[in-house]
């Protein structure tokens, strides 16, 4: 069997383990994703990354920057900071609306954000790096390829390799669906690469990472990430677990993770 680019393109295709979450989705996460992402901790490795690359010359005070689903942008802030300018796009309003007003406290004039899906965004020029930093914008060939078409310089991508919570597991089971603690698509990203013959590097984190909510929330939240809103029955299965797990009315989800990212130059 030949392992060319077609091989690893079909690969990825025909994996659909994990379903994609939709734009109501991530409206209704973006309050609690925009306080997680603003802790003093996520803030210091944010710094530290980019530090890392403007130390490895991938971008400087001229550089343009192209960040694929930006989310509540606190990744793109904190580049704006350093380089030239920073374009952020995300299909979820109100992560959006996060992101113009992070940008905004942080005094900054040289973001632009604009709403719009992978698919459909459109812009007159290539950028000196493009991330799509834990992004589930990138998933298929095709808008690995668009990434990589939009950049002149470099590419960042990082994405979860594993993730494992035993409460996330509890729930899948009660709702007799299959719980994914594995991940692919870095594997099929760094393999299309050398296909095409570009070299990555690839490099993993391994953390654990706490999520707390009010139990109200936590019943909502699930609910969705596990698509049984329109299910009574197993919404009702998730929230009676949930119960029984909570503490003063609190539910923690504790999260064995692995991130990869990889780095490669565009040619």
């Amino acid at each position: 069997m030949e392992l060319n680019t077609e091989y690893f393109e079909e690969l990825w295709l025909s994996d659909n383990q994990k379903k994609e979450p939709t734009v109501e989705f991530w409206d209704f996460r973006a309050e609690e994703y925009n306080l997680s992402s603003s802790t003093a901790d996520a803030q210091l490795k944010r710094q530290e990354k980019v530090q890392s690359l403007i130390d490895r010359g991938i971008i400087n005070a001229e550089s343009t920057v192209l960040d694929i689903g930006c989310g509540s942008g606190q990744f793109a802030v904190e580049l704006a900071k350093k380089t030239g300018k920073v374009v952020g796009l995300d299909f979820s309003e109100q992560m959006l609306s996060y992101a113009g007003a992070n940008a905004a406290a942080a005094g900054l004039k040289n973001t632009e954000f604009i709403h719009s899906d992978w698919d459909h965004f459109d812009y007159t020029e290539p950028f000196d790096l493009v991330i799509a930093s834990m992004s589930p914008a990138i998933h298929k060939p095709d808008h690995l390829y668009k990434m990589m078409a939009y950049s002149r310089g470099y590419c960042y991508l990082s994405s979860f390799v594993e993730r494992h919570s035993d409460l996330k597991e509890k729930l899948y089971r009660l709702t007799d669906q299959s719980y994914v603690r594995q991940f692919n698509k870095i594997n099929y990203i760094f393999n299309l690469l050398w296909t095409k013959g570009v070299f990555p590097e690839l490099t993993y984190e391994t953390g654990i990472h706490k999520r707390v909510f009010p139990l109200v929330k936590a019943k909502e939240l699930y609910t969705r990430e596990l698509s049984v809103t329109e299910s009574p029955e197993l919404a009702n299965r998730i929230h009676q677990y949930l119960e029984t797990v909570a503490e003063n009315d609190v539910v923690t989800e504790s999260l064995k993770q692995r991130k990869g990212e990889l780095i490669w130059k565009e040619s």
